[in-house]
């Protein structure tokens, strides 16, 4: 189970994620946890001036999932 606070919770085909924006040294990166923690996702934001939406990250998913097939 993932520690949710300062989290957003997002379903995608059926499994819980949860998302986050972290600032570090190598700038603004959106995390994406699956709820059993065999998911960890990290990909950069390259233009911190538009939002990240729900859609975003269920597309980040798709990438995700479609290498794997």
């Amino acid at each position: 189970m993932v520690f949710r606070k300062n989290k957003r919770k997002i379903e995608y085909e059926g499994a819980i994620y949860y998302w986050y924006v972290r600032v570090n040294n190598n700038g603004h990166r959106v995390h994406i946890i699956s709820d059993d923690k065999k998911v960890h996702l990290e990909y950069p934001l390259f233009d911190t001036e538009i939002p990240v939406t729900p859609q975003v990250i269920k597309n980040y998913l798709k990438e995700y999932y479609g290498k794997l097939c």
